[in-house]
Order: structure tokens, then sequence, then C-alpha cells
């Protein structure tokens, strides 16, 4: 082999461990760098986050894009802080994966009662009290309370109007759609819907049974069988057979009062 050989296979065996070098160089810049983003990616997910504090951030559904309705909306209210409602003896017992069948009512003691916010008691033969705090539906009459129900409330970021109110509609069923985007929702056949102010009812629910902590966009929650036992209860009186069917001054609604 020449000189001249020699000289052409030295910058070739050159050339090569160049590029070696660079490519090895290439890969460690990218192996550092992603390393980095990786690191900035778990800082990031366990930044604070007005929607990871709080009760409701374990397993948390709540929706971080806007929710759009016919009915302006409460101010966003924080969650409650949520506990397990401690109720009176339960009226009946049934599998809650009986969708029909399935009950929260319970008997309320003076014991229970007595955990209650306090309130103005109205001077009505009947009416329902919603306390939002403790999840929970109570029914009097004639100044008893004879009837308790474990319920779910609005959401944080759609919350469940408070106030004074009456029934002023009810329906034997219907589907009830809204939202947009990923906060769209069609539920048919929602049962026995009871309202009480604007879009805001009571109304069976078949697609949860995690009842004693807001899971709604406002509305009150319950079992079909409570649903239906409440709608029987309170008026006005449905005839049966009309699908809207509006109180009446000869026929009036039952007083809802909603507290925290």
């Amino acid at each position: 082999m020449n000189f001249q050989n020699c000289a052409m296979v030295w910058r070739f065996v050159s050339l090569r461990r160049l590029l070696r070098c660079t490519l090895a160089l290439a890969l460690l810049s990218i192996a550092i760098g992603g390393a980095g983003e990786v690191v900035y990616a778990e800082e990031r997910t366990t930044a604070p986050s007005p929607y990871t504090s709080g009760a409701l951030a374990s397993g948390s559904t709540l929706s971080l894009l806007p929710i759009t309705a016919n009915l302006p909306r409460p101010v966003e209210k924080p969650p409650l802080p949520f506990s397990a409602p401690l109720v009176g003896p339960l009226i009946k017992r049934a599998p809650m994966s009986d969708i029909e069948k399935r009950t929260t009512a319970f008997l309320p003691t003076d014991e229970f009662l007595a955990r209650l916010t306090p309130i103005e008691m109205p001077d009505e033969d009947r009416w329902i009290r919603v306390d939002l705090s403790e999840q929970v539906t109570i029914v009097y009459e004639n100044g008893k309370a004879i009837r308790g129900f474990v319920i779910s409330s609005g959401l944080p970021r759609t919350p469940t109007v408070t106030g004074e109110f009456r029934i002023r509609m009810k329906v034997r069923s219907q589907t009830m759609s809204g939202g947009s985007g990923a906060s769209y929702y069609y539920l048919p056949n929602v049962q026995w819907v009871q309202y009480f102010y604007g879009e805001y009812a009571f109304h069976g629910t078949y697609w949860h049974s995690d009842f004693g902590r807001p899971k709604s966009r406002g509305c009150i929650n319950m079992t079909n069988a409570d649903a239906k036992w409440l709608f029987d209860w309170a008026g006005p009186v449905w005839d049966g057979k009309t699908t809207w069917f509006r109180s009446t001054p000869d026929n009036p609604g039952t007083l809802v009062i909603v507290h925290e």
C-alpha cells in the first residue's frame, strides 16, 4: 500500500470516529433534556390548584370546562367538607344495584336534627328542607320531621340555589340534556321531576349511587324510589296524566327551603 492509499484510509477512519462521537453527544443531550422535562412535568402535576385541593380532590370528576345552561348559575363555591351523613334508622333496605328499589330514606331522630344548621321553622303544614352541608332532605308534616333522604346536590362549579321556594311544576319523566364539549350530558328517562326554581328540581337518579356528596349540576339527586315518594307526597297533587303539571292557587306547591 502506498502513502496516498494510507492517507485515504486514515481519513475514512477519522471520519467514522467523528460521526460516532457526534451521534453519542446528540443522544446524551436528548437524554438529559428528556429527563429535565419529566421532572418539570411531575412538578407541574403536583402544583397547587383550586380544583385539586379540598374534599373533592380524590377521584373528583369535576369538569374544568365552562358549563352552559339556560339559567344563570350562582357564583362558584368551594367544595363542601364531605363526611358520610350520620342518619337515623333506615326506613327500607334494598341493594343499591337495584335501580328502582334502592333508597336512602331514614327516620330523622332528635339527635340528628340537632346537628342541622339552625333555621327559622315556617308556619306550614307540609314543607321540605334541604341541608346542603349535611347533604340531606328532610320532610316535615304538622311540625314533625317524618322522613329524611340522603341526596346529592350541585358541585362547586354548579351549586344548588339557596332560599325559599315552592314546587311549581311536576313531570313524570323527561330527557335532560345540556352543556357543551366535555361538559355535554344527555340523560333520557329522568323520573319523578319536581321543579322548585328555574331549572332546579328534585328528581330520580340512575347514573350514580354516590349519594351523600355533591354530584349534580344544581338539581337535587335522589334515588328513583325516594324521588317517587316525594313526588307523591308533595304538592301540587298530580292528576296522573298531564305531562307538564303546574301548581295553581287551588293546588299549590309545597314550600321548599334550601340552606347551607
